[in-house]
């Protein structure tokens, strides 16, 4: 099957997502992204009139991905331990793509009103997401009832937490392969939920955490 042509927009964005992720996104400006491109800094603006329109694009594409490899995973069979483990993984990969949106997302977040006004709406369709998942696994004998008014939500929140701001962290404390920073925020992600687990529950924890040598 033939492979769509890369257009402008598309190339504008790639440079952009590189050197925004390099360099952080205050620090890159149309002349730089235009200058690698190889193309006037009045061309590029034809296609999107400012950096912030960039990262605002690219915050978009990052939703997109997300949602998208979520549906490929909802195909797959029920929502069990091991396809939290899958989820979480491939959703840090493709976070870990637009490092720069996680790296710099509260002074982004003031600048650009549309986009914190979407993520925030998407935050809470995630807690929905996430409840409904809770529940289902109560159901199935993974986790245990709810023992105080609050727990799981909280623990929603924990886990959203966490995962905004694990690139932030990484950048303080690692200089390894990408794979094994991955790997490494993957594992504390889906610890959070061990203590909540019942006894069946920790049986497929133990499984997973001797598959990865953890």
């Amino acid at each position: 099957m033939r492979m769509n042509k890369p257009t402008t927009k598309d190339k504008i964005l790639e440079e952009a997502l590189r050197q925004f992720n390099a360099t952080g996104s205050e620090r890159v400006s149309i002349r730089n992204i235009a200058g690698a491109l190889g193309i006037s800094a009045g061309n590029l603006t034809y296609y999107y009139k400012n950096t912030d329109a960039l990262v605002h694009q690219l915050y978009l594409n990052l939703v997109s991905d997300l949602n998208a490899q979520i549906h490929v995973l909802r195909q797959q069979g029920e929502p069990d331990f091991a396809w939290l483990v899958e989820q979480t993984e491939a959703t840090f990969r493709v976070m870990y793509k637009y490092k720069f949106l996680l790296l710099d997302f509260p002074a982004i977040a003031r600048r650009i009103e549309p986009l914190r006004t979407h993520f925030r709406q998407l935050m809470e369709s995630r807690k929905v997401e996430f409840r409904m998942l809770m529940l289902y696994w109560v159901e199935k004998g993974l986790l245990r009832a709810e023992w105080a008014p609050g727990l799981y939500d909280n623990l929603i929140l924990q886990s959203m937490v966490l995962a905004n701001c694990w690139i932030a962290d990484s950048e303080l404390h690692f200089d390894g392969e990408t794979d094994q920073i991955i790997s490494y925020y993957c594992d504390l992600f889906i610890g959070i939920i061990a203590p909540f687990l019942t006894e069946a529950g920790l049986v497929t924890y133990a499984v997973w955490k001797g598959k990865m040598g953890r």
